[in-house]
């Protein structure tokens, strides 16, 4: 009786097909039939449903397509996402390198336009600087700017810009200048922090120009400056620019470039009344463009006045080079420049950018 009872098991769902005589599928007893007439045994077709290596099931039940179809749609799901990953990452290297090359175009233009509107602002300069000994009011009214430091703002091109100008024949020259002068007045500026200290600055900077490899008292030479790394030499010879006091021994960036606090009662007393009236660093006192190496005390920072008032200031009555420095919005412009005659408006020395990007003060 079990034999004759169709067998319902996990072995496959035979919906959809023919039934035959005892209920079975029409193909079951289809291939029952062909295995008896070709083997000469008789088969039991419920023996076929129960074994699955006949193929005769796999015939019958579609199992082995189905099983090849899955496998073939395993495959190309797989193909599929690996194309998928590859252009992404081909598509994430192109967006990158579109957003690098648009950065890199929109900073050449900032740039460009940086450069021209400093140019403007020289060509606007050169017939606009106040004469010497013009009161500041003055020169307001009439359109002028004073070389002594004065933050001024103007907008040109639609972007507005601050600058200021500073005579470099009112600041000490690192060439020129006597041993005395730049002593005092780096003193005068680090006395009240030590004065071991100033006299380390002043002792390098000497021995850093000098053509000799005598060490000063609190000097420095080869041996110092091979010991640091990167190792080098010193100069032995003339300043070519004042950022080169930064490779002096005891010379680091805020006696450089500041803000150094000072006031007349520091000078005096040497203490620090908390008050100061003037923040600066050593590169706001010297230069290497005063060529006569005498200070044009009406120009001179306030450190290098006060001292030019207690020793008897001298100077000359003409703009020698002027240091044009700029701020637009966080790019820094620094111009030397020489104001010219005739057709030739000015006359560039030295140009740089970059460096500190924040405008001092209140602008004009």
């Amino acid at each position: 009786m079990d034999q004759d009872r169709p067998h319902t098991g996990s072995s496959g769902n035979f919906s959809g097909h023919v039934a035959g005589k005892r209920g079975l599928p029409a193909c079951v007893e289809n291939t029952a039939r062909r295995a008896t007439d070709r083997y000469k045994i008789r088969v039991n077709p419920l023996r076929i449903i129960e074994s699955s290596r006949l193929p005769g099931f796999f015939f019958c039940t579609g199992s082995s397509s189905r099983n090849y179809s899955r496998s073939q749609t395993g495959t190309v799901l797989v193909m599929v996402l690996w194309v998928l990953s590859l252009l992404t990452l081909l598509g994430g290297y192109f967006a990158f390198d579109a957003r690098i090359r648009r950065n890199l175009g929109q900073n050449a233009l900032t740039d460009l336009k940086g450069r021209e509107m400093v140019r403007s602002l020289l060509l606007t300069l050169s017939t606009r600087l106040a004469p010497r000994g013009i009161d500041k009011s003055d020169a307001l009214e009439q359109g002028l700017f004073v070389v002594d430091g004065t933050l001024y703002s103007v907008t040109i091109g639609g972007e507005n810009l601050s600058f200021l100008l500073q005579d470099e024949n009112g600041k000490l020259d690192l060439n020129k200048s006597s041993e005395t002068d730049i002593r005092d007045a780096v003193r005068g500026l680090l006395g009240k922090y030590s004065l071991e200290k100033a006299d380390t600055v002043v002792d390098g900077l000497l021995d850093w120009k000098d053509r000799d490899k005598l060490v000063r008292l609190n000097g420095a030479e080869d041996d110092v400056y091979q010991d640091r790394m990167p190792p080098y030499y010193p100069a032995n010879a003339p300043f070519r620019m004042v950022d080169e006091l930064l490779l002096v021994n005891g010379v680091d960036r805020e006696i450089f470039f500041g803000p150094v606090r000072w006031s007349p009662a520091d000078a005096e007393y040497g203490e620090d009344n908390g008050e100061a009236e003037w923040l600066g660093g050593l590169r706001d006192l010297f230069t290497v463009y005063n060529r006569s190496g005498k200070v044009m005390a009406e120009n001179a920072p306030l450190p290098l006045r006060e001292l030019l008032s207690r020793k008897g200031g001298e100077g000359t009555s003409r703009y020698g080079v002027v240091l044009l420095k700029v701020w637009i919005d966080n790019r820094f412009y620094q111009v030397y420049w020489r104001p010219g005659r005739g057709k030739k408006k000015f006359a560039v020395i030295h140009w740089k950018e970059g460096g500190f990007t924040h405008a001092p003060g209140n602008p004009t």
